[in-house]
């Protein structure tokens, strides 16, 4: 069942539950199409008697097209979640897109935030010397409304009525893709902290064979937090379930079963 919460001003902030009431809890940020429907993701967590909290970012599924300041600001609205809730400690779960929303959350709420787990991660965009490395174009001064245009552009114009149907699909078209808009314009630009600030422990893995987010990228990335262990994989796809399996068993499994 998809819940909601408000902040600021009466937006809506959606967000699901699966697994173990009273497990140990993890958030998890999705990657750019994505839907916080697809707990068949994470079956192997919920096995693992998890208590499983993904939360769609604005624009998605059922959040607000709310227009954030920067990436800082997530780690604010998150913590809407976490008193809703009553989290006391929690780890963190980014893939892909979801990484510097991760990282904010451990930034805004450090007392909290144990361990973030980072997959295929977006890099830190922020950092001259990081975005340098980006092997797609950077306009700073576009619009969410452009970055919509070309997200529907790239990802949208061609599917099929069954990919349409889908709903990772339909949750990041909501609102004009949205989600994906903001995502674009708000990476590239100042994030409001720096990764040097984020106090978590970061178990990050990254491919050399990723297409979409170059390693040298994630080796940068992982240079700027304090405290980060970065496993580098040789023949990995960006993102599939077999990705996603093999590292929860091999990288996260050992944090939750003894």
């Amino acid at each position: 069942m998809i819940k909601t919460v408000l902040y600021n001003h009466g937006n809506t902030l959606s967000y699901a539950e699966y697994g173990e009431e009273n497990g140990r809890a993890i958030l998890i940020q999705h990657g750019l199409i994505a839907s916080i429907k697809d707990h068949h993701l994470f079956k192997r967590l919920i096995a693992m008697g998890l208590r499983l909290i993904c939360i769609a970012r604005p624009g998605y599924g059922k959040s607000s097209p709310y227009e954030m300041k920067n990436i800082a600001e997530w780690g604010d609205i998150v913590s809407v979640v976490v008193n809703e809730l009553g989290l006391g400690r929690f780890d963190v779960f980014g893939i892909s897109s979801g990484a510097p929303y991760s990282y904010a959350i451990g930034y805004q709420l450090p007392d909290q935030v144990q361990n973030l787990f980072i997959l295929s991660g977006t890099p830190a965009l922020y950092d001259e010397n990081v975005l340098s490395f980006w092997p797609y174009p950077v306009n700073k001064n576009a619009s969410i409304t452009k970055m919509q245009e070309l997200a529907y552009e790239l990802f949208f114009s061609n599917l099929s009525q069954d990919d349409l149907n889908k709903d990772d699909i339909q949750d990041t078209m909501m609102n004009h893709c949205f989600g994906i808009g903001q995502d674009f314009k708000l990476r590239c630009m100042d994030w409001g902290f720096p990764l040097s600030e984020v106090k978590g422990k970061v178990l990050m893995r990254h491919s050399r064979s990723d297409n979409s987010v170059p390693l040298v990228t994630a080796e940068m990335t992982a240079k700027l937090l304090l405290n980060c262990q970065l496993e580098i994989r040789e023949n990995d796809d960006h993102f599939s379930q077999e990705v996603l399996d093999n590292f929860i068993d091999t990288i996260m499994k050992r944090y939750y079963i003894k």
